[in-house]
């Protein structure tokens, strides 16, 4: 027991400040050593310092650094706390990719980024249904034996924006066209997600779904979305003419982030929707205002605070323990799984996603482009996963192989995303332009 909350605090305190230190040291040594998005130094150092590796040791006879939280086996292997401050990160980091990105754009590539989205959640959901089903993971025999599958199939329809989002940032392409397309995939990829893992948690409490429920999951999340952006755009000068009505220090930043803040949680608990779509949309309706050239220097400085903490947190989640673990199943079995998994999860996105982009404007540069940023599944995955484990769905062996699959495609992602930008356009009119010239 603590002797006070101060205590707590303190420990709690110490704690985050490991986290950043490694935070920094990992994306300085990623950077300027290994010429690698900072993003995967924070994350190899949130795998090093987890309860799991580094972190759960007991040094000197004492308690280990991070310890796993009483009552582990939720999916939460960190501490609530901090677990808090990295979503708090996420929201902050998806309302300035929001700022950062021209609504006009936005407007323009989001029919097209519809395609991209339903090709990117369509194929991966029946590859990762297929192969778990091939695999002996689960079976067609009844309801209950194929949930397993569908689950797996709601973990490879993620994307992980977040960290696409960084990268975009870091190469400053966030404003491209295909940046903007991914962004705005990415924002219909979890709408459709949402609804498919609706319905899988669905099936597995009730045992059966009714097309009336999957009808008004589809409403709510599809209707907050588009009503958050429209109303915000039309009354986003209103709000930045308010907020630069406030004159003390960080008054305006203060006040913006409040806003970010309400849609993330409106989003998450009203409507089923990821807290980020709130802040990436409220970010996206304010990005054409003046208020975004006052506030946007500081938002970066604030992102280079807490963003780390976001993605050392994703990395301390990481259990490779969990990899084989299950009494069913041997350890051979799970590694082909792993394997098989992770060669299906980059097929169905580069397929998934890319394909379409061809038929709506992009060239083959753009297409590869756009489907390497729908490829990383991050927290998104780890969130579905940690909820098929909780509820008993699925079991520790197939949580470890989802895990295997999520780390390998968001280790990939930004080093494959980064050289795909370099040379010319994306888009196929500028090709055509270039020809007639």
């Amino acid at each position: 027991m603590h002797d006070s909350p101060l205590e707590v605090v303190a420990e709690l305190i110490l704690l985050l400040s490991i986290i950043l230190i490694t935070a920094k040291i990992g994306g300085e040594v990623s950077e300027r050593y290994l010429k690698i998005p900072p993003v995967l130094g924070e994350l190899g150092a949130g795998i090093l310092i987890s309860p799991f590796l580094l972190g759960g040791i007991h040094w000197f006879g004492g308690g280990a650094i991070f310890e796993l939280p009483l009552g582990e086996g939720d999916g939460l292997p960190v501490e609530p706390q901090l677990f808090f401050i990295a979503q708090l990160a996420a929201v902050i980091l998806l309302f300035e990719a929001g700022l950062e990105t021209d609504r006009q754009k936005f407007m323009k590539y989001v029919r097209p980024a519809t395609a991209v989205a339903a090709g990117g959640v369509l194929l991966p959901f029946t590859m990762g249904f297929g192969a778990t089903i091939m695999l002996g993971f689960a079976s067609l025999d009844s309801i209950h034996e194929m949930l397993p599958a569908l689950f797996v199939g709601a973990i490879m329809t993620a994307t992980s924006v977040g960290i696409t989002a960084r990268v975009l940032a870091d190469i400053r392409r966030l404003d491209s066209p295909e940046g903007v397309t991914v962004l705005a995939g990415a924002v219909v990829d979890d709408v459709l997600g949402i609804i498919i893992l609706s319905v899988v948690v669905g099936i597995a409490e009730e045992g059966t779904i009714t097309a009336g429920s999957i009808g008004l999951v589809f409403l709510k999340a599809v209707g907050f979305w588009l009503g958050l952006m429209i109303l915000g755009s039309l009354v986003s000068r209103y709000i930045s003419r308010v907020l630069l009505w406030f004159k003390s220090p960080g008054g305006a930043l203060v006040v913006a982030l409040a806003l970010a803040f309400v849609a993330a949680g409106v989003a998450e608990i009203y409507f089923g929707l990821a807290m980020i779509i709130g802040a990436y949309t409220m970010g996206l309706a304010l990005s054409g205002t003046d208020l975004k050239h006052e506030i946007e220097n500081s938002m970066r400085t604030v992102n280079n605070f807490m963003v780390p903490i976001f993605f050392v947190v994703i990395g301390m989640q990481v259990d490779f323990t969990a990899f084989g673990a299950s009494e069913d199943t041997t350890l051979a079995a799970s590694i082909i799984f792993a394997i098989v998994l992770s060669v299906f999860a980059v097929i169905s996105k580069v397929v998934g996603a890319g394909v379409p982009a061809l038929f709506v404007g992009f060239n083959r540069r753009g297409a590869t482009r756009i489907a390497l940023g729908m490829l990383p599944r991050g927290e998104v995955a780890l969130i579905i996963a940690g909820i098929g484990l909780t509820s008993g769905v699925i079991g520790k062996d197939i949580f470890g192989v989802a895990i295997v699959m999520t780390i390998f495609t968001t280790v990939l992602a930004p080093v494959l995303l980064i050289p795909a930008f370099r040379g010319g356009s994306g888009l196929k009119i500028d090709d055509e332009a270039d020809e007639g010239n």
